[in-house]
């Protein structure tokens, strides 16, 4: 029955088909580009959005694993690291660990406290790179405890840096031109996507309260692009969820209790309000 519903047996949801399409995708812009196949000023947007795509479905896969495979999820990890130009098993530690069990404490690399200008702008501007400092300058060595403890995922974790590092130099060897233009803009944009919307996500929350903890961005559009990730809240409270389940969740458990103020339907508005206009923010000692 669970083969039938999938249409592919190695797969655990059919709502993945949509994740391996948007990651085909994004592979195909990038070849695309940077063998110079074309490389018209269209591609730019579609190429952008694609790249935070593979990082929410990398941020998806260290949660629920896309396939019912071990071999098949590490050589998805194994993809995703090259894809994306980061080890998958890189951010373990920081979100799974430090951001889901330790949500906006003193140890979390994404907590909101980390800025505070008067300016709320400057403050989603500058949260990646205080974010990444403070990341690098206080991550466990993670390698040296998983040897130890979790020999698997050591090893997992090692190929992957190989892969990933050893493929980067490739690229810059045969072509650093076009690696630099064509790759690197997406790759590091997404990093900054990703990092940042956490300030969107948790500033001025309660990270005491059972529901209250985090802002939701219900837009369907958005939804369908980001694979459910606006329902923040539900992620949170079922970081083990699939996906294609947070939706439900959201309006089953979330809506009941949740603080209506912390529900935007626009991203775009949201970010209007909050870091241009500065309507909702509580300023920078919140």
């Amino acid at each position: 029955m669970k083969r039938a519903r999938t249409g592919f047996p190695l797969l655990r949801y059919h709502a993945d088909w949509r994740t391996l399409e948007f990651l085909i995708s994004f592979n195909i812009l990038l070849a695309v580009q940077w063998f110079g196949i074309d490389r018209s000023s269209f591609l730019l947007l579609p190429t952008y959005v694609l790249a935070v795509v593979a990082l929410v479905v990398k941020h998806n896969q260290i949660h629920s694993p896309t396939f019912r495979s071990q071999r098949w999820n590490s050589a998805f990890d194994l993809y995703l690291s090259v894809l994306t130009a980061h080890p998958t098993s890189g951010v373990i530690t920081s979100h799974n660990v430090l951001h889901h069990q330790h949500n906006n404490t003193s140890i979390d690399f994404v907590r909101c406290s980390l800025v505070r200008s008067h300016s709320n702008f400057l403050n989603l501007l500058s949260f990646f790179f205080v974010s990444v400092r403070t990341m690098y300058l206080n991550k466990p060595n993670d390698l040296k405890d998983w040897r130890k403890m979790q020999p698997r995922l050591y090893q997992q974790a090692i190929v992957e840096r190989f892969a990933t590092y050893g493929f980067l130099l490739l690229l810059v060897v045969l072509d650093w031109h076009s690696t630099l233009k064509y790759c690197a803009g997406p790759w590091l944009f997404a990093q900054w996507v990703l990092v940042s919307i956490n300030l969107l996500q948790h500033q001025d929350c309660d990270f005491d309260s059972e529901f209250n903890h985090s802002r939701n961005l219900t837009g369907r559009f958005l939804n369908w692009l980001l694979l459910n990730n606006g329902y923040h809240t539900a992620h949170h409270m079922f970081p083990a969820a699939h996906w294609s389940k947070l939706e439900e969740i959201h309006r089953r458990v979330v809506v009941p209790h949740t603080d209506r103020s912390l529900e935007e339907k626009s991203l775009w508005l949201c970010l209007w309000r909050r870091f241009v206009l500065g309507k909702g923010w509580q300023g920078a000692q919140a």
